[in-house]
């Protein structure tokens, strides 16, 4: 077989002697896609972390045969995991935020990579990263290799670990969720780039929810449930014609014209939609004049939010969007009361909740209305403590909430239920 094959042969996978997946098998050609699909849980990401020692702590990897370019996999030490990643394989992390250093600009996180490899000199890896990131759909690539990771929007985060993962052009590119956080424009650019490692010969393992994505990429897909392979073959095949109803449920749950986005499950909610209330029910939260400016570290200031004006309904949902670094995720943080407007204000519930200048509101006045306003963040690792439990965190939660403790633990249960974490 060619110097570029990846082999994997009855792949299994153990913590603390739970198989999360067993028996594994496929083969990837240069030049190829392959596609790992299936609900989350299901096996994809430690499966493709695996293949470059980074199944986690306390994981037992095994296999018949694990080897890329002819090189044993399984018996590598960590210094030849070292050589070989980047070089001759590239990884995109699903969590960009958790995946890159908070205490350095992200220009010194790709530079990294070429340091380590001895790639060309100072001057030549400090053009090669700005070439890097301007590839991806970076805008103002010079300042934002200057920039640390919680500087960026999460789409410029995902791009930048894009960018990482390409220093070097490795053989094989894996890549979890690699348009996750992208808007449609960069999404496209985002795929071209990887059509074209498909075609300089190199190859490219994905793994996606976007179903869209998959067809655009993918030469073969194989499909994971609980940590085994239920169908796998040609992605015209997999797609349009697949053989095993859970395939076929997933499909089913993913209509065509709504693909991009949506996270695949075999689940029918059963949610029946209740009528929604008229455009008379009483607003909940109203936003007027918003405005913020930053610095950047060319000391320039910058309008990331310029005039802003909503109200929300009860009852009603708003969308807020626009492209990666368009300010979405700014609004959200001044809404929240978690930072600051430079002009407007913000109320909520009836009250003054967030303002500039003589309309500032102190944390102590929206204390009493905290628990009426709740988020879900743009990365989830990154925004649970890496010491507690999933039940310690809901606990604590449910504390702000003044459930009682003895009530927890059958609420935890209820709510993890209404999510479909088993």
């Amino acid at each position: 077989m060619s110097d570029k094959h990846l082999i994997v042969e009855g792949l299994s996978i153990e913590f603390g002697g739970q198989t999360v997946v067993r028996d594994v098998s496929f083969t990837l050609a240069p030049g190829k896609t392959l596609a790992l699909v299936g609900e989350s849980g299901s096996g994809k990401s430690v499966t493709a972390r695996s293949l470059i020692g980074l199944a986690g702590a306390g994981a037992r990897v095994t296999a018949r045969t694990l080897s890329y370019g002819g090189q044993d996999l399984l018996g590598l030490s960590e210094r030849g995991w070292r050589g070989l990643r980047g070089k001759g394989i590239g990884f995109v992390l699903q969590d960009a935020l958790v995946s890159l250093d908070p205490l350095r600009p992200v220009g010194k996180e790709i530079l990294e990579v070429l340091t380590t490899h001895q790639w060309g000199d100072r001057r030549s890896r400090a053009e090669r990263v700005i070439e890097l990131l301007d590839k991806v759909g970076v805008p103002e690539p010079e300042l934002r290799a200057r920039q640390r990771p919680d500087q960026l929007s999460g789409g410029l985060r995902q791009r930048a670990l894009i960018a990482s993962a390409l220093a070097l052009s490795p053989g094989l590119v894996i890549a979890d969720e690699p348009t996750t956080a992208l808007d449609a424009t960069v999404q496209a650019q985002i795929l071209q780039v990887l059509q074209e490692i498909k075609a300089r010969g190199d190859s490219l393992l994905i793994i996606s929810h976007d179903l869209a994505v998959v067809a655009q990429l993918a030469d073969e897909v194989l499909v994971l449930r609980h940590g085994v392979v239920v169908e796998q073959g040609p992605m015209q095949q997999v797609l349009r014609t697949p053989s095993h109803p859970y395939t076929q449920a997933l499909l089913d749950a993913v209509p065509a014209e709504h693909a991009r986005g949506t996270r695949l499950s075999s689940h029918n909610s059963g949610q029946v939609v209740q009528p929604r209330p008229g455009a008379d029910s009483p607003v909940l939260l109203k936003a007027s004049g918003l405005g913020k400016r930053y610095i950047g570290p060319d000391q320039q200031s910058r309008q990331v939010v310029d005039d802003v004006s909503f109200e929300l309904r009860a009852g009603r949902t708003l969308g807020i969007v626009g492209e990666s670094g368009s300010g979405k995720t700014t609004v959200a943080r001044i809404v929240l009361g978690l930072l600051e407007p430079d002009t407007g204000h913000v109320q909520f519930l009836g009250h003054a909740w967030a303002g500039a200048g003589a309309d500032r509101v102190a944390e102590k006045d929206r204390r009493v209305h905290r628990r009426d306003i709740s988020v879900i963040y743009q990365d989830p690792l990154s925004s649970f403590d890496p010491r507690w439990s999933i039940g310690q965190i809901l606990a604590d939660a449910l504390d702000v909430a003044g459930v009682a403790a003895s009530q927890q633990p059958a609420r935890i249960r209820e709510l993890l239920e209404q999510v479909r974490l088993p």
